[in-house]
């Protein structure tokens, strides 16, 4: 789906925290130097087995059930296409193991009758993973993304002028993975790499490509990054546009980009900041923007299929995780499992910036374009401006665990009926859905 940015993004080797309980916004500090994009060995899983001593309690999330439910539907609908069996080679945890996780866990989240007897059956059925971290040690940091509502025009205007682009034709990716290849010449030869963001726009090599304007190069560059975007046209129509594949260049944010030119400090560094600065000083946002040779192409989605992660399924404000899905070749394991039940223990903002601690369910099933390795995951906060206030503030270290039912063992009986908005109908227990998902059939949209 996207390739969203942490407008504050973590410097190389860098990172950041808050202090106290204040807010985001005004208590940025400089951590210790940590590479929080260390990399895993080649091969190497992103996740360490604990004992059932070490598991986490998570009593309280079992409380908290708002749209987890669809969420799973969400996850057990991307698994029942068979391409998914692609990402679960012999391994750790196989494709019918964390079918079987999801539909148990639906199961125990309508039937179980108490915090402490949700946490037993955990206990005793589960197995629980925790993400090795930068360090690790198990330390994550987690940060937020979202939906933005922007004003734009089908064709350029004097109001108008700064598009996001289509997919290009001669952009060649990996039909499985979405890994970029290059640029295919029409001699058929294709290039190592594509363009980058410098190259396509002064050099107008994407012209007739413009899939929508926007009055401003941030906010452009807004919805390119987030991935995807509710737009209000000039003519009245809404359009809701997401990700369609990127140039495969490296990413250098915006935010990093600010704070390098000394133009916001990074104790005041968030979204709200960004777009207060760029009102003041448009041209030099507008060539910070362009220092980063990283770019994303849109494409129109149906409202009904939106706004999609990059498993080909609709993300859940508050329960869709993005964590790295970074692949190259067969076998195609990431380092983090497709679709699973996640644990999140963190901290979390509330639209004023407010830190409080946070523990819930989430499901992995979107990948963060800024993101690498095993120590970053990225929140989604939902669409609209109270969702961007929230993902500007989110900055947090914390434990990302996954939890898989024990091999063996099969989902409890019976099956729950699906809740009015989940996106699939629940599986039965024998076997995988039959139904495949019709919007979308590749992991990666536009990935051909």
């Amino acid at each position: 789906m996207k390739l969203k940015e942490m407008f504050w993004t973590m410097m190389v080797s860098v990172t950041l925290t808050a202090a106290g309980c204040a807010t985001h916004n005004n208590t940025f500090i400089k951590a210790p130097h940590t590479n929080v994009d260390h990399a895993l060995a080649p091969g190497e899983w992103g996740l360490r087995k604990l004992s059932p001593a070490e598991y986490p309690n998570m009593e309280a999330a079992f409380m908290d059930k708002k749209g987890l439910i669809t969420a799973i539907d969400r996850s057990l609908k991307f698994l029942a296409a068979p391409s998914s069996e692609k990402f679960f080679p012999d391994g750790p945890i196989t494709h019918r193991q964390e079918v079987n996780s999801l539909r148990d866990f639906r199961y125990m989240l309508q039937t179980v009758q108490s915090p402490a007897q949700f946490q037993q059956m955990i206990l005793a059925r589960y197995d629980v993973y925790i993400a090795k971290g930068y360090d690790n040690k198990g330390s994550v940091w987690y940060t937020g993304y979202y939906t933005p509502i922007l004003n734009g025009s089908l064709t350029e205007t004097s109001e108008y002028r700064y598009p996001v682009y289509q997919r290009p034709a001669n952009l060649v990716s990996n039909p499985i993975t979405g890994a970029i290849l290059g640029e295919q010449l029409p001699s058929g030869t294709i290039l190592p790499k594509y363009p980058t963001r410098r190259q396509i726009v002064t050099e107008h090599l994407l012209a007739g490509r413009e899939l929508v304007w926007f009055a401003t190069p941030l906010d452009a560059y807004v919805a390119e990054i987030q991935g995807s975007a509710k737009v209000d046209l000039t003519n009245g129509q809404v359009m809701t546009i997401g990700y369609a594949g990127d140039n495969g260049r490296t990413y250098y944010g915006l935010g990093q980009a600010l704070v390098a030119a000394k133009a916001i400090s990074r104790r005041t560094l968030s979204l709200p900041a960004i777009y207060a600065y760029d009102q003041q000083h448009p041209k030099e946002v507008e060539a910070d923007i362009m220092k980063n040779h990283f770019m994303a192409f849109l494409k129109v989605y149906n409202p009904a299929h939106w706004p999609l992660g990059s498993l080909g399924v609709k993300v859940t404000a508050h329960r869709t995780l993005a964590t790295d899905k970074t692949i190259e070749a067969p076998p195609y394991q990431s380092i983090f499992p497709r679709g699973a039940i996640t644990f999140v223990a963190t901290k979390m903002p509330n639209i004023s910036g407010n830190i409080h601690p946070f523990s819930g369910f989430l499901l992995d099933q979107d990948t963060g374009g800024a993101i690498r390795a095993a120590g970053r995951a990225d929140i989604y906060m939902g669409v609209g401006p109270e969702a961007g206030a929230q993902a500007g503030y989110e900055l947090s270290k914390g434990k990302l665990y996954y939890l898989f039912l024990k091999p063996g063992l099969t989902p409890m009986n019976g099956t729950a009926p699906a809740s009015n908005n989940a996106s699939s109908t629940p599986p039965s227990q024998n076997g995988p859905p039959t139904t495949a998902p019709t919007p979308m059939q590749e992991m990666f949209p536009g990935a051909k």
